[in-house]
């Protein structure tokens, strides 16, 4: 009787590793499959970081390249084509403050996509995060205490007010934790082959983000360090998964808890240096005393491709972007 069942449990166990054979082509695939998927539920969420791949290719427009001369770097990319057609400096790393929220943003678009996960509510009780929050000079959007923030509220603050307590906020949102969301920055620029080094997912400073103890990455001195051509691609990456961001961009005023967010993008509609033919509509202004005034701008003529544009350290920002958008429509039908 005892070898009749042992022979049985033989044969059901040789069927059972033939089965998983036919249907893997490898006995040990299944295990495998397992141990992954037990790894990654430990690991937390992780981004698609090959979710939007894209190539981008070099075909300047037939003008001299230092026409935005106020500007530390400046690059003009045709969207619609993938391809650069203005690079003054656009591939020297450089310090760009707040453009840098935008490889945060795609990231955080990407779970809340994923995952259904705009309304979620996030973590914001670090005393930290309400410090900078406060912050005469840094801060802008507030986490009042009592209150809730949903993944959209601090997408829209760090968009459209360029929040960094909310750029942070929703870093941890996405990853678990600072330390491991810049590593995902820098994982992701890495997956699209960009001159970028990341430290912080404000965008600001260590040397700004210390006394909120957020310098949790890299020096004390440290910054992120990106190219304007690297940025001018992240920027159409965020537009590439989530053409929306647009609607959201072009928004001179909006309420999120009944507070007031403010776009300096001063080339919307109704704001100093707008300009009806342009077709500005976005996107992402930026500013620390070591990185200077920088601006990523998007326009479309009707009918016509779309347009980023990215001047860095460029005092007279708008001014000059509106220059660089009519100077690239002049010399390329695609754009106008």
């Amino acid at each position: 009787m005892k070898k009749s069942i042992k022979r049985l449990t033989i044969i059901f166990v040789a069927a059972i590793g033939l089965g998983a054979y036919e249907q893997f082509s490898n006995p040990f695939s299944f295990i495998r499959q397992e141990y992954t998927k037990i790894t990654n539920s430990k690991q937390g969420y992780q981004p698609d970081y090959q979710q939007d791949p894209q190539t981008y290719k070099t075909d300047l427009i037939k003008v001299s390249q230092d026409k935005v001369k106020n500007a530390s770097a400046a690059v003009a990319l045709d969207s619609t084509k993938n391809k650069v057609v203005y690079s003054q400096n656009g591939d020297k790393k450089i310090k760009v403050a707040s453009l840098a929220k935008l490889m945060t943003l795609y990231l955080a678009i990407q779970k809340a996509e994923k995952t259904n996960g705009w309304n979620q509510v996030v973590d914001t009780s670090n005393k930290g995060l309400k410090k900078l929050g406060d912050d005469v000079e840094l801060g802008g959007f507030k986490f009042k205490d009592g209150h809730k923030y949903t993944v959209r509220d601090l997408y829209k603050a760090a968009l459209v007010q360029s929040s960094n307590n909310a750029a942070i906020a929703l870093g941890q949102w996405v990853a678990g934790s600072n330390v491991k969301f810049i590593k995902m920055m820098n994982q992701q620029a890495k997956s699209w082959n960009l001159d970028a080094t990341f430290v912080s997912s404000s965008g600001l400073e260590n040397s700004d983000l210390a006394k909120f103890g957020y310098a949790q990455v890299g020096g004390k001195d440290d910054a992120n360090m990106i190219s304007a051509k690297s940025i001018a691609i992240i920027a159409d990456h965020v537009l590439s998964i989530y053409p929306k961001v647009i609607d959201d961009a072009k928004q001179v005023y909006e309420k999120v808890d009944g507070q007031t967010l403010f776009n300096e993008n001063s080339l919307l509609p109704g704001r100093p240096f707008y300009d009806e033919s342009l077709h500005v509509d976005g996107l992402k202004t930026g500013y620390t005393v070591a990185a200077g005034l920088c601006l990523v701008a998007t326009a479309q003529q009707p009918g016509k491709d779309r347009v980023i544009t990215v001047v860095v350290n460029d005092y007279a920002e708008f001014s000059d972007t509106a220059k660089l958008i009519k100077l690239v429509n002049n010399h390329d039908s695609a754009l106008k």
